[in-house]
């Protein structure tokens, strides 16, 4: 169709309709109505504006990139009067990683207590517990050891540490912290300096202009702003993959070779100055901040590995050796037992490293320089860590691969900072004399899963770049082989996202469950209500098993350390139980009379409920409780009697196989595996039939055995022993093969294989 006048288009139609043949060309001297322009100029002005503000409210009613405050409600019914820190808090930072580093799930009440005393912790992975859980970070060891030192005051500690963070993000957490009403904050930070997010060397950056970052940390709380930030993100790891020609990151890469976005950092370097004065200056205006609302601060030394970890990138510098080479020095200086030059060598090789991750001891000397500024006390943490080691030179003693402290080192930690805060007086003038820390970890709430689980995670580690090759995969997992239920456990911890070390040590506590082994099940559910001690659920597994055990001062322990956190019916009960027959019928009343409330019909109850208010005075209402007594309580029933014999047969019997009284404890086993057949009855019976050589009694309860637990391998190669002894070489063959499936390549004292190759067909 054509419509006479060339270069018509519809556009041009639709305007002739509504706008007369006189109007369509406009001669050039005819000038707009001054007031219309100053309508068309707005409306031209507005229309972005208005644009901006419709798209901001449109991604805040679909909560685009969710809640990213630093504390938000509780999520679950029974702590929905506490805030929690925000696991999604990360994403205000990372934009490039496919998975953001969070912080502890800790919480505090929203409303504080009179007597409460709140402490808020920052700081990175070391101050988060990497490599191991929430029960192995130091602020977690000093909640609990500051509760027991000052049982009148209402502690909580607030650990709002994550992996690859640094000053900017401490300092943008500030504002927030000061709302809480903090009696006090704990710094533990600087090694993440420049490749923590926005810093001068991370992959996770904005420029390394600081007035342009602060400005990205006010745009961030514009959902706008984080979309147009996402994109270029998207837009930045797409085209990064289109010019290397690559699938984008290993998958297989660590957290720590993920971050870094340039490797070489030179000592002295116009980027290492700067890495300085971010540090610097961030940490200034953290401390001004907290001055302007008197609240005390507390910093603290850096330490790191400088006798035993190479440095990871030696490059040439001027007027100083390279890293390689003082490392050398410091060696061959402390081979010799020049140790004071050593010290000096092996710190100085340390800060020459190229590559960022140690901090350098100029931080440490900013550190001290804004604690007298500011008069604000720093922990002498090297001091602590150096007179735990060798030489009195920071290594392997205390820190597991360049930074990070084993278990013991933590423990150190929490007591360089409790030595410190009762020094200068934090919450009280004067304190009780502390524990030891080998005092402390002998009692505190972990178990060999954390040891194996962190073990693991340090392998795992060690099997990336740096330690290993940028351009290599990590082969860490490939040729290991868990040989312990534990073991096994810390694979899954390491590689399946919805499965952590709380879950681990439940898993862990079931597993000694259903092996009657109930003082390893208690030690499994303590670690797990250290972990996180708001979960009542926790602490009730744990005393059950402590009731089994017929340790009820211990039950009544962890009953009233539970209740910090939360009650519920069982605690309720077995509290009040428990200290009435402790004669402590004050605290035991309240306890009783919500049991009561829950079950007006348990007779248990109803009777201490009543000696409990006699004591306290309350006759009348104990004499109307008493005449329900009677009208409830019932015998025990047969069933319950059965179940109750069954369990003090195997509780006699697994503490005559710990003492290796198997004589005893065969008659005990096969009683119980008489009332009810299970794995752990029919194991311990076969072994023992075995040892005795009565064989073919052994083999029926071995393959019993092996047939409730398909995973046990000592099951099966004793088994496979009874077979070859009997000569039954087909079923021999069955199990070694089973044996082969769980332990490739397995050890053999006994010559299985061997053995079996005898046997005729």
């Amino acid at each position: 169709m054509t419509f006479g006048v060339q270069g018509f288009d519809p556009w041009t139609i639709v305007l002739t309709k509504y706008i007369s043949p006189g109007h369509l060309f406009v001669n050039k001297n005819d000038q707009l109505d001054p007031q219309k322009r100053r309508l068309f100029t707005l409306l031209m002005l507005c229309t972005p504006i208005v644009f901006l503000v419709l798209l901001e409210l449109l991604l805040r009613l679909f909560s685009y990139g969710g809640d990213q405050h630093l504390f938000i409600t509780g999520p679950e019914k029974q702590i929905s009067h506490y805030w929690m820190c925000n696991q999604n808090v990360g994403r205000r930072y990372f934009y490039m990683l496919d998975s953001t580093p969070s912080p502890p799930k800790d919480l505090f009440l929203k409303a504080k207590p009179e007597n409460g005393y709140r402490i808020f912790v920052l700081g990175g992975s070391t101050t988060a517990g990497f490599p191991y859980s929430y029960n192995l970070m130091f602020p977690r060891i000093l909640n609990f050891q500051l509760s027991e030192l000052f049982p009148d005051r209402s502690i909580e500690v607030v650990n709002t540490a994550m992996s690859a963070v640094n000053s900017y993000t401490l300092l943008d957490f500030m504002d927030e912290i000061i709302a809480k009403e903090p009696d006090a904050i704990l710094i533990y930070a600087g090694h993440n300096e420049y490749y923590g997010a926005m810093g001068v060397g991370s992959r996770e950056s904005f420029g390394k202009n600081p007035t342009f970052i602060h400005l990205y940390l006010q745009l961030k709380k514009f959902k706008t702003f984080l979309l147009v930030r996402d994109a270029v993100g998207w837009l930045k790891k797409h085209l990064s993959k289109v010019t290397s020609r690559s699938t984008g990151i290993d998958p297989t890469n660590t957290l720590m070779a993920r971050i870094v976005g340039e490797q070489q950092i030179p000592y002295k370097s116009g980027m290492y100055e700067q890495g300085l004065r971010q540090y610097e200056r961030n940490l200034r205006r953290i401390l001004e901040k907290a001055r302007q609302h008197n609240i005390p601060v507390m910093l603290s030394e850096l330490v790191s590995n400088v006798k035993d970890q190479p440095p990871f990138i030696s490059v040439d510098i001027d007027s100083f050796p390279a890293a390689e080479k003082a490392f050398s020095i410091g060696q061959k200086l402390l081979r010799q037992g020049d140790v004071d030059d050593a010290r000096i060598a092996l710190t100085l090789a340390k800060d020459l490293d190229a590559l960022r991750f140690r901090a350098s001891e100029e931080m440490n000397e900013i550190i001290h320089q804004l604690g007298r500024q500011f008069n604000t006390p720093v922990v002498p943490m090297k001091s602590f860590f150096e007179s735990h080691c060798e030489h009195k030179i920071i290594g392997n003693e205390l820190i597991l691969e360049h930074l990070h402290p084993n278990a013991r080192g933590y423990f150190i930690m929490a007591d360089a900072f409790l030595q410190t805060m009762k020094d200068d007086k934090f919450i009280a003038d004067s304190w009780d004399s502390l524990r030891p820390p080998e005092e402390i970890i002998s009692t505190w709430g972990w178990t060999e899963l954390d040891t194996v689980s962190a073990n693991l995670s340090i392998h795992y580690l060690k099997g990336g770049w740096p330690f290993q090759p940028d351009i290599a995969p990590n082969h860490a997992l490939e040729n290991y082989y868990p040989d312990t239920h534990a073991e096994s456990l810390a694979v899954r911890i390491l590689i399946d996202e919805t499965f952590n070390l709380a879950a681990g040590h439940v898993a862990m506590a079931e597993h000694y469950e259903s092996q009657h082994q109930y003082e390893q099940a208690y030690e499994e559910y303590r670690a797990a209500y250290y972990t996180i001690p708001h979960e009542i659920e926790f602490y009730e597994k744990a005393v059950r098993n402590l009731l089994r055990l017929n340790d009820m001062p211990k039950a009544l322990t962890v009953l009233l350390l539970s209740q910090r956190y939360g009650r519920s019916a069982f605690t309720d009960r077995w509290a009040g139980l428990l200290l009435a027959d402790a004669g402590r019928y004050r605290e035991a009343l309240p306890c009783l009379l919500r049991a009561h409330d829950q079950s007006p019909k348990d007779g248990q109850v109803l009777r201490y409920l009543s000696a409990a208010l006699v004591a306290e005075g309350q006759v009348e209402r104990a004499r109307q409780l008493m005449t329900d007594i009677d009208s409830t309580a019932s015998p025990i029933s047969e069933q319950d009697k059965r179940e109750l014999l069954y369990s003090v047969l195997l509780k006699s019997a697994n503490e005559s196989l710990q003492k290796k009284e198997y004589n005893k404890a065969l008659p005990l086993l096969q009683r119980a595996h008489d009332m009810k057949e299970s794995a752990f009855t029919a194991k311990w019976i076969g072994l023992i039939e075995l040892n005795y050589g009565r064989i073919v009694e052994a083999a029926v309860l071995l393959q019993q055995a092996a047939d409730l637990t398909p995973d046990d391998f000592e099951v099966r190669y004793n088994l496979c022993n009874a077979y070859i002894r009997l000569e039954q070489r087909e079923n021999a063959v069955r199990i070694l093969q089973e044996m082969e499936k769980l332990r490739p390549g397995f050890a053999d004292p006994q010559n299985l294989r061997r053995r079996l190759a005898a046997l005729k067909s």
